[in-house]
């Protein structure tokens, strides 16, 4: 019974001295370094305690934190459980009950989890949506071309489960090390499942690109997209790309020699300031991967959903449309514009390609959400647009 109580006292007191902005990945790690008492398994309970705390949002706000774990808990887990057995054995008697089910004994719903229902684009089912930060998504991989057959022998050989999604998509348990597994980034690339299919757009019978496009992937970050593009265009590509943060472009330049990608224009740009001075390039596809909220992706890291408030959206969509507008300058006639982000929410999203679409008298040739609930994945947005 001690062993649970300290869990929770552990948990509540990460969870206290947590900060907005701080992923708690990095908070659990410096907590755990500074004190080193906890083995391996304590240190995974804990860590689970604090993800379930947060995974329930802005519920059960007049209840302590050790209440609020406890709910959690029982609500994010749908089989037995050793703490709920020990603390809360009436919360454990139930706990293969429905979320719905759940939600309903404790008294709360969704909008008391994600008070923002009302921000989320027409096509998404919020009670799905709300559900799914309940659970951990799956840990997703992509097959780097030609790369499946071997792939798939080491994870034979190393007795790991996986489930095929598709031809070049695996779905692997959380913690899979792939470091000792694979050569990363020459064999796979860690990508969510849903990230896989945001240039989807390029395999349709009536798209024609000429070989050795020029593209421009302009907030680039560590180049997961960049990389994903040039694997679907066969190599057969000019590939600028560019972030306003140089430290992100070293560890790009570090993945895409890791990826055999050794031809490319890496920059650093600023596409908020208006004095910045950019290639004069036109590029046959741009790529905007938009800086955004993250909502979609708010099941994997749950403390954001915690600290969020409804304000910050109208920032982002003030750095969405400058970003976007000033890339957008720069594509050719008949040219592709991908504008992704990683959001739910409707004023990032619809509402910024409608704003593109009218200032530059554009087309919107495709513009969809990827909804990752249900399947265990994040929600993408993408959007194609063309002069």
């Amino acid at each position: 019974m001690s062993r649970y109580h300290s869990y929770i006292t552990s948990a509540s007191k990460i969870i206290g001295t947590a900060k907005e902005g701080e992923p708690l990945a990095h908070h659990l790690k410096k907590s755990f370094a500074a004190n080193k008492k906890f083995g391996s398994k304590d240190r995974r309970n804990i860590s689970s305690l604090c993800y379930n705390f947060y995974r329930i949002g802005n519920a059960l706000k007049n209840k302590t934190i050790e209440e609020r774990i406890l709910a959690a808990t029982f609500l994010c887990n749908n089989t037995s459980n050793d703490l709920l057995a020990a603390l809360a054995p009436d919360f454990n008697a139930q706990i293969k009950l429905s979320a719905e089910k759940k939600s309903t004994l404790l008294n709360i719903n969704t909008k008391h989890i994600f008070p923002f229902e009302n921000e989320v684009g027409e096509e998404i089912d919020e009670i799905a949506f709300v559900y799914s930060f309940l659970q951990q998504p799956l840990f997703f991989v992509r097959i780097r071309p030609q790369k499946m057959e071997e792939v798939l022998e080491k994870l034979v050989a190393a007795n790991v489960a996986f489930e095929e999604i598709n031809t070049s998509c695996l779905a692997l348990p959380q913690g899979t090390k792939l470091e000792e597994l694979f050569l990363l980034n020459k064999e796979v690339v860690v990508q969510d499942r849903n990230s896989q299919q945001v240039f989807n757009y390029l395999q349709k019978p009536e798209v024609f690109l000429a070989k050795d496009s020029t593209v421009w992937d302009c907030c680039a970050a560590s180049g997961g997209k960049s990389i994903l593009l040039y694997d679907m265009l066969h190599g057969h590509v000019d590939l600028h790309v560019s972030d306003v943060r140089a430290h992100m472009l070293n560890n790009l330049r570090t993945r895409f020699k890791e990826a055999g990608i050794k031809k490319y224009h890496a920059f650093t740009a600023d596409l908020m300031s208006d004095s910045e001075a950019l290639p004069e390039v036109k590029y046959d596809i741009i790529v905007c991967d938009a800086p955004c909220t993250g909502s979609g992706t708010w099941a994997r890291t749950p403390e954001q959903l915690a600290f969020f408030s409804a304000k910050k959206i109208t920032n982002f969509i003030g750095m969405q449309k400058k970003i976007a507008s000033t890339a957008i300058k720069h594509l050719k006639e008949k040219g592709l514009f991908f504008y992704i982000t990683c959001s739910a929410f409707k004023k990032e999203n619809e509402e910024v390609v409608l704003y593109l679409k009218e200032k530059f008298h554009l087309q919107i040739l495709q513009m969809e959400y990827l909804k990752g609930y249900g399947m265990h994945a994040d929600t993408m947005f993408v959007a194609v647009l063309s002069n």
